[in-house]
């Protein structure tokens, strides 16, 4: 399951942020937006993993450890019409 998460993960990486190789430390904001409330909100942002992994499977990130990524931030909300995840990626001061 992991490999296919990574791969439909890649994709979308890929077409979303060619070319981009980012050196710096980065702040990652994840904005998870649920269907609905059923599902608790540490088991939404346990995909942070898949997504960090597959930023430095795409080379967008150098590596997702300490030096790379300075932390990150979730925020949640129901959206029935459009559930999604936004991701925002900021290099670190």
């Amino acid at each position: 399951m992991k490999r296919q998460a990574q791969e439909t993960i890649g994709w979308h990486i890929k077409s979303q942020l060619p070319g981009v190789k980012i050196e710096k430390p980065v702040t990652m904001i994840y904005r998870w937006y649920e269907a609905n409330r059923r599902r608790d909100k540490d088991n939404i942002a346990f995909a942070r993993k898949f997504i960090q992994d597959s930023l430095v499977e795409m080379r967008v990130l150098k590596n997702d450890g300490w030096d790379e990524i300075s932390g990150f931030v979730d925020e949640f909300a129901v959206d029935t019409a459009n559930p999604r995840i936004e991701i925002e990626i900021m290099e670190a001061e």
